[in-house]
This record gives C-alpha cells, sequence and structure tokens, in this order.
C-alpha cells in the first residue's frame, strides 16, 4: 500500500466524520427548534384555558350577584348584567377554540426535523 493510498483513506475518513457531525447537529438543531415551537403551542392553549376558567367564575359569581339582587329589588337592569356575563363566556370560548386551532396549526405545519 503507497503513503498515498493511506492519506487518501485517512482524507476520505475525517471528510465522513465531519459530513456525519454537520447531519446530526442540523437534526438535533431542528429537534430543538420543533420542540420549542411545540412547548410554546402549549403554552398558549393553556393561558387560554387559564382565562376561559377565570372568565367562568367571574362570570358565575356576577351572575349569581346579579339574579340575588333582581330578585330582591325585582329591577329588571340586571337582566343586562346577566347577559354581559353569558356574553363574556362565549367571547373568551371564542378565543380558547381559536388559540386551540391556530396552536395546532403551527405545531403540525413546523418541520419536526
Amino acid at each position: 500500500m503507497s503513503d498515498n493510498a493511506l492519506n487518501g483513506q485517512i482524507v476520505a475518513a475525517v471528510q465522513n466524520s465531519q459530513a456525519n457531525v454537520v447531519d446530526i447537529a442540523q437534526k438535533e438543531g431542528q429537534s430543538i427548534a420543533y420542540q420549542k415551537v411545540a412547548q410554546a403551542t402549549a403554552f398558549a392553549v393553556q393561558d387560554a384555558t387559564d382565562y376561559l376558567r377565570n372568565i367562568e367564575a367571574i362570570a358565575t359569581a356576577a351572575q349569581g350577584v346579579a339574579l340575588s339582587l333582581m330578585l330582591e329589588t325585582k329591577n329588571p337592569f340586571y337582566l343586562t348584567v346577566l347577559t354581559a356575563a353569558q356574553e363574556a363566556v362565549t367571547a373568551a370560548t371564542t378565543n380558547y377554540t381559536a388559540v386551540g386551532t391556530a396552536a395546532t396549526g403551527i405545531a403540525t405545519e413546523f418541520p419536526a426535523g
């Protein structure tokens, strides 16, 4: 075996190793990016869930007070409070659906690597 053949094998092995390292690093980078995007979309859905839960709690409390006062005073004004509370829940539900749909689309369309 000549020195040139040995050097060629060494050069080919080093080039092969470098190509493998770059390929692996690129795939790991893509995987990390996907994990970050998936985590961010999960946080968005969690935040929308918390928002919906909080709006529902506030609406329930407002409706309870409004019903109590309406029964006590016979004032029809409290019907507007009941309606507004229900509209707040409906809006929060719409927001939750929009966030969930957007988060699903983002996580699904992002390349997993």
